[in-house]
């Protein structure tokens, strides 16, 4: 069956953390009002002004304010999520997490091989599949996730067909149970 080897990184712990509080929290309604809303009503203030008082430069220092906030505050509060959750994984946590993966596909389901040892995770165990830009996610349950770093898998693994070959065993555990 296909086989995928990757490194897990400190800093792929801190995105799925960043990930997950974007998908289920305030985090990431707070990086939208200050990316979208806060901007927003300040450049309709602008406009406003604008239109009232015919003060050009005002409104332009508005608006310049506008994007400013909407590039620079939320880079401020992603550096501060950043740095919450580096100071919240132990030594022992990161020890347990990071290192060298080997995920292999078989009929039972994943044999996962990390340093600590090997684990078979059923199919049934498995909530689901995710992928974002640089990462996939393997959920066994709604706050716990393997972790696979696109930018880290290893030259002699194919990532492509590794997924295509998890999506097709996945689907079919679960035609398999109907």
């Amino acid at each position: 069956m296909t086989t995928i080897t990757y490194q897990v990184r400190k800093n792929d712990l801190i995105e799925f953390n960043e990930h997950e509080a974007i998908r289920n929290g305030a985090y990431g309604k707070g990086i939208t009002r200050h990316r979208l809303i806060v901007p927003g009503i300040v450049a309709i203030i602008a406009l406003f002004m604008v239109m009232s008082s015919q003060n050009g430069d005002l409104g332009m220092y508005f608006l310049t304010g506008a994007v400013a906030w909407s590039l620079i505050v939320p880079v401020l509060i992603k550096k501060r999520f950043h740095k919450y959750v580096s100071e919240q994984l132990s030594e022992q946590d990161l020890e347990k997490a990071v290192g060298e993966y080997r995920l292999k596909i078989t009929d039972k389901g994943l044999l996962e091989i990390k340093p600590t040892g090997k684990t078979l995770i059923r199919w049934g165990s498995i909530l689901k599949l995710e992928r974002s830009k640089r990462h996939a996610y393997i959920y066994l349950n709604e706050d716990s996730a393997i972790i696979i770093p696109k930018e880290t898998v290893s030259e002699d693994s194919d990532y492509k067909i590794f997924y295509d070959d998890l999506i097709k065993a996945f689907k079919a555990s679960y035609s398999n149970k109907d």
